[in-house]
């Protein structure tokens, strides 16, 4: 058995559906956690803003966090 019961307060609700091919998904409710959480104070730069920020740099790195 993989899950167990939890009270923790940061605990969600998680349920596995069947969808049409048989397949299963994971649902999972974050709606209590969504409530908690504060919106973020800044926007997110422009991609071309980023991008003319890296000139004239000797070195730029990325990390890939994709799955694989």
């Amino acid at each position: 058995n993989a899950t167990q019961p939890s009270n923790l307060p940061w605990a969600t609700p998680v349920v596995l559906v069947k969808r049409n091919g048989g397949k299963l998904h994971l649902c999972v409710d974050c709606w209590p956690l969504n409530c908690v959480t504060k919106r973020g104070s800044f926007h997110l730069p422009r991609a071309n803003d980023v991008l003319d920020a890296q000139l004239g740099l000797r070195w730029f790195s990325t990390l890939n966090l994709g799955p694989g």
